[in-house]
C-alpha cells in the first residue's frame, strides 16, 4: 500500500517539476534536473518493489520457509560478525568528524577539506592501503568538483585566505 502512495506522489511531484522555471544562468541541464532525475529513480525503484511484491506471492510456503531459515541464520551471523563494543565508538567518531567537516568546509573550502575527510574517515574505519586511501579521496573530490562546479554551475565553498588561493588555483 505505501509503494502504491510513494509511486503515485513521485508521479505528481514529477509533473510540478515540469512546472519549474529556467534559472538565470544559462545551463545545459536546467533547473528541473535534478528534481527530475531523483523523481526519476524513486518511481523505477517503487515499481521494481511493488512488482516484485504482486508476483513474489506466487512462492509456495517452504521456499518462503526456507527464506526466512536463511535470512535468520545471516542476521545471527552477522552479529557475531559486528562487535558491538568497536562500532559505537566508530559510530560517535563518524557522527563526530562530520560535524567537524561541515564546519570547516566554509573556513578551509572543499577541495582541501573533503580528500582530508575522506582519508581519514576510510582509514579510521578500518581501510589501511594508503595509496588507495590518497587516490580514492583524490579522485573522488575530482569527481564532485567535475559533476558540481562544472557541470551544473552549483558553487562549492573555497574558504578564506590561502585556502581560497589554493581552490582558486584547482578551479
Amino acid at each position: 500500500m505505501i509503494i502504491c502512495i510513494i509511486v503515485l506522489f513521485t508521479a505528481v511531484f514529477y509533473y510540478f517539476t515540469t512546472k519549474i522555471p529556467s534559472p538565470h544562468v544559462e545551463t545545459s541541464l536546467g533547473g528541473a534536473f535534478w528534481p527530475k532525475l531523483i523523481l526519476i529513480l524513486l518511481f523505477l525503484t517503487s515499481c521494481s518493489c511493488l512488482m516484485r511484491l504482486l508476483f513474489g506471492k506466487k512462492r509456495n510456503k517452504g521456499q518462503m520457509a526456507d527464506e526466512q531459515k536463511e535470512e535468520s541464520y545471516a542476521h545471527i551471523k552477522e552479529k557475531e560478525e559486528v562487535d558491538e563494543t568497536t562500532s559505537f565508538p566508530l559510530l560517535i567518531f563518524g557522527i563526530l568528524i562530520s560535524f567537524i567537516y561541515i564546519a570547516s568546509l566554509k573556513w578551509v573550502g572543499f577541495t582541501i577539506t573533503t580528500p582530508i575527510f575522506m582519508a581519514l574517515f576510510l582509514y579510521i574505519t578500518g581501510y589501511k592501503k594508503k595509496i588507495m586511501l590518497t587516490a580514492v579521496s583524490l579522485i573522488t573530490t575530482a569527481v564532485f568538483l567535475l559533476l558540481f562546479v562544472i557541470a551544473t554551475y552549483i558553487p562549492l565553498p573555497r574558504g578564506h585566505g590561502i585556502f581560497k588561493s589554493i581552490s582558486v588555483l584547482i578551479y
